[in-house]
């Protein structure tokens, strides 16, 4: 759910939407996934939210998306055909394939060490897996994937049954099992994580990104997405049709036009414009 640290509350979708999102610009990182079995030879991964690193477990691409292997210096990289502008230098293309080619790919992720990581058995299952939203608008192709972290994640790791690390508590501080980031908060951890994944050689590059992000509508606090347990009441199906012609057996069965029928037909407003 989308969640706001400050007020301790997660936010729907409509609120969210209708409400919350300013363009802000926040420091993004491209990064080094290195493939095992393969020496020299990385994923490059881009995201503007490097707290969920901490819960990666997998790298999503597009089947049917071009990707390319490149010589930069000493090194070899993965990205997406439309996304060579991600690099810096001089470069060699030295194969093309496509996303499906690249399935069951395995790497080691950037925070093995973390015990939630271990405990998880993630380190065991980061792999190369196929989505068929991924794409080239932005990032170099290839997604990183926390199901502990986002919405769409979440429902990928179930189709394709991967670990689940969720790191933050409702006050968005690391829980345990996240060793020097544990009891500190999400917001500010971005240059402690920049800085220990440069200390790993896995840092490629890090500049600022301006994107719209949802923020809360009470406080303006930036949202995170967290793993909760939450219950709903259904309001009911929308019916596509007037109020006026909704029957009663309808609005038995269905809270919104039971509110609805309070609202215009058992309620006074004063003043009556109300």
């Amino acid at each position: 759910m989308p969640w706001c640290s400050r007020c301790g509350t997660g936010l729907s979708q409509h609120e969210i939407v209708t409400e919350g999102y300013q363009e802000i610009t926040h420091p993004s990182i491209t990064l080094r996934f290195r493939l095992k079995d393969r020496d020299d030879e990385s994923l490059l991964i881009w995201t503007t939210t490097p707290w969920t690193l901490t819960s990666n477990v997998a790298a999503a691409v597009g089947p049917e998306l071009i990707y390319v292997k490149v010589r930069h210096g000493d090194e070899m990289f993965y990205l997406s055909k439309g996304t060579l502008h991600m690099l810096r230098g001089e470069y060699e293309v030295v194969e093309q394939l496509r996303g499906k080619d690249m399935e069951g790919w395995i790497y080691e992720g950037p925070f093995d060490e973390f015990p939630a990581q271990v405990e998880s058995g993630s380190p065991d299952a980061h792999r190369v897996i196929l989505w068929d939203e991924v794409g080239e608008e932005e990032g170099t192709g290839i997604v990183h994937i926390a199901p502990g972290c986002g919405a769409e994640d979440f429902v990928l790791g179930k189709e394709y049954g991967l670990p689940v690390i969720a790191p933050l508590d409702e006050a968005g501080t690391f829980v345990d099992g996240f060793n020097w980031l544990s009891g500190t908060k999400e917001k500010g951890s971005a240059e402690p994580i920049f800085a220990n994944l440069e200390e790993k050689g896995l840092a490629y590059k890090v500049e600022d990104y301006t994107h719209r992000y949802p923020v809360c509508w009470r406080c303006q606090e930036e949202l995170v997405f967290r793993l909760v347990d939450e219950w709903f009441i259904s309001m009911g199906e929308q019916l596509d049709k007037p109020y006026e012609e909704v029957t009663e057996d309808e609005k038995q069965s269905n809270l919104r036009h039971q509110i609805i029928e309070v609202v215009v037909n058992e309620t006074h407003w004063y003043p009556g414009f109300g």
